[in-house]
């Protein structure tokens, strides 16, 4: 019975030694993110920042089903210290009426079911836009070291 045990307790710590050894090899960026109202000298592009504006509109693809909106998709991500960014998210969408409903024949309900569905659509578009971008930001500073950083980024549209 105690050869059984001893067997049993030398199996599990050649496991947890295996598991252990695979797990100090993976590197994670742990490195603090500061936000962007905390750093000296927050991200920038050399061109300015017109050039993501740009960008975004020649690249994004709007669902059809939207007409009348003012959209604006709250976005994040942060900037690297080498000037790429990571961890992209559109988190919120807010939609309001362009022109006054008395103004655009209102829709239908599955046409307001339909455009609901392809608003929400929007933010993995936005996600699959801002990968594509790959303009080098300038990162941000803090107490003249550079910094990772987080950056929101609304983008607005009017879609008549």
């Amino acid at each position: 019975m105690t050869k059984v045990f001893f067997l049993f307790l030398f199996f599990s710590l050649t496991a947890s030694a295996q598991i252990a050894s695979t797990d100090s090899t993976v590197t994670i960026n742990e490195e603090k993110v500061f936000r962007s109202t905390d750093v000296d000298l927050k991200p920038q592009l050399n061109e300015g920042m017109y050039t993501l504006s740009m960008f975004i509109s020649d690249n994004f693809k709007f669902p059809e089903a939207i007409k009348n909106k003012k959209i604006t998709i709250f976005s994040s991500f942060i900037v690297e210290p080498d000037g790429t960014l990571t961890n992209i998210k559109a988190f919120h969408v807010n939609v309001k009426e362009y022109l006054p409903t008395t103004v655009v024949k209102t829709s239908t309900e599955n046409e307001k079911i339909n455009q609901l569905d392809q608003i929400e659509s929007m933010k993995a578009e936005t996600v699959r836009v801002l990968k594509l971008f790959k303009k080098t930001w300038i990162p941000a500073t803090k107490e003249d070291k550079v910094v990772r950083c987080l950056y929101n980024y609304p983008i607005n549209f009017n879609i008549e």
